[in-house]
């Protein structure tokens, strides 16, 4: 009797001991939940679906750089040009879902192609949406100076005259096509849409070497032309004069509603951790409220704004049905 009862007594302490082990590790793990996943481990490719230089590159790596000191490790840049930036978005559509891969491109061209069904892929189904970083609300109408369109309305006006004759730099279905199709219904003219490439680079050379006749592109990119009086700004594309900018009247106030803003986002591949996609979209959300950022966006004319995924979306599927009902397409 006394041996049965010792053996009672030997499985209690060892249930017991049992439980607080099991108690002990669901501590654990608890604490682990709290301390959140354990990324990035490894560098950080941010893949830009554009030339180095230009706006889109100039933000991420901008983001890049604050994102390096808010999560201690390494955030690179890598351009992977093509195809209006479906080649670099194409890139990180494939690649493994692990957190390392990231793509950084704008609402402009992004949004235009799924408007138009230009891809076999979607932006906003085929991955995962991380946050919005940053807008930039300056893309410009140029004509050079001394030219017989150097003012808009003398623009408008020889284009009325001499229709699909005026020359504009134009990737299909992109921002710029855009802006083309508002300025075509708004001032009822009808422009040569001339595909010269769509990198700024590449659409800047065409314009200086005379291949066109017009241009839009953000601010950033022909700041020094202008200050030089090389090129002249016909309206700015936004919905009121911007910051630093005030002295050039937007097409809008000028009687003509062609707004085109550009909004930056951050996608992972399809599948990433949700955890990660967190982890990154708050990180995102501190280096917008950094004034580090802010100051930096705004010598570019451009704004730090944060939106997390499910807003990015939920907005960007607003801005495709006003790219559908601008195109036509249904």
């Amino acid at each position: 009797m006394k041996k049965k009862f010792s053996t009672i007594l030997t499985l209690v302490a060892l249930t017991c001991v049992l439980l607080v082990g099991c108690s002990s590790d669901k501590g654990k793990d608890t604490a682990s939940s709290e301390e959140g996943v354990n990324w990035p481990t490894d560098t950080v490719t941010v893949v830009v679906p554009y030339g180095a230089g230009g706006d889109t590159d100039t933000y991420a790596r901008q983001m890049a750089l604050q994102l390096q000191k808010e999560l201690n490790q390494n955030f690179v840049v890598v351009n992977t040009t093509g195809a209006a930036g479906v080649v670099g978005a194409s890139s990180v559509l494939d690649a493994k879902p692990d957190g390392n891969t990231m793509l950084f491109n704008h609402t402009g061209a992004a949004l235009a192609q799924e408007a138009a069904n230009a891809n076999e892929f979607s932006f906003l189904d085929d991955f995962e949406t991380v946050a919005t970083v940053a807008e930039d609300d300056t893309y410009t109408l140029l004509a050079k100076k001394g030219s017989k369109w150097d003012s808009l309305d003398k623009m408008i006006a020889w284009a009325k005259e001499n229709p699909g004759k005026l020359r504009y730099s134009s990737t299909y279905y992109g921002a710029t096509h855009a802006v083309a199709t508002q300025m075509e219904k708004t001032m009822g003219i009808e422009l040569d849409k001339i595909d010269v490439g769509s990198s700024t680079s590449e659409r800047l050379t065409s314009f200086i070497q005379d291949q066109c006749d017009i241009i839009v592109v953000n601010f950033m990119n022909v700041a020094d032309y202008v200050e030089k009086g090389d090129f002249v700004v016909l309206g700015v594309c936004s919905d009121e004069r911007l910051k630093g900018l005030e002295e050039f009247p937007t097409l809008k106030e000028q009687g003509y509603d062609v707004v085109m803003p550009k909004i930056y986002e951050v996608r992972f591949p399809k599948g990433t951790d949700q955890a990660i996609v967190d982890k990154l979209s708050e990180s995102i959300k501190k280096v917008t409220e950094s004034e580090e950022f802010k100051s930096t966006l705004e010598k570019y004319y451009a704004k730090s704004i944060y939106r997390d995924g499910k807003t990015s979306i939920e907005e960007d599927k607003l801005e495709v049905q006003r790219l559908k009902d601008l195109f036509g397409i249904k």
